[in-house]
């Protein structure tokens, strides 16, 4: 039987990627990153972008992120205008102290080009 191909595409015809950031709290310090994550939602939202959640790891494997932060754009120059946009504000360089004192690790960050199923 044969594969049908990939479509790199959301199933609209429109392209869709995913910008994801996973973070490894501290003991105990869960919470709070996800208090600050609300934060950042908001500062993302006001910079243009597109569907920001926040994902709390109920099971996961060792050496797993606890929490990640994702957020949609059509295209990579959007993305990237979006994050600029929200790194030479004031209060991202704000909060940005004040999460890593929550986190055991520096974040990672993966972007994904979402595949639809057409």
């Amino acid at each position: 039987m044969a594969q049908k191909p990939i479509n790199p595409n959301n199933g609209s015809g429109a392209r869709l990627y995913l910008s994801r950031f996973a973070f490894h709290s501290l003991p105990g310090r869960t919470g709070e990153v996800e208090a600050e994550l609300r934060k950042l939602s908001a500062m993302v939202a006001k910079a243009g972008g597109k569907n920001p959640r926040i994902l709390h790891a109920h099971f996961a494997s060792p050496g797993a992120a606890d929490v990640i932060f994702e957020q949609e754009a059509p295209d990579l120059q959007t993305l990237e205008t979006q994050i600029k946009k929200l790194t030479d504000s004031g209060d991202f360089q704000i909060w940005t102290k004040k999460m890593s004192s929550l986190l055991a690790e520096s974040p990672k960050r993966e972007i994904y080009l979402v595949s639809g199923s057409s």
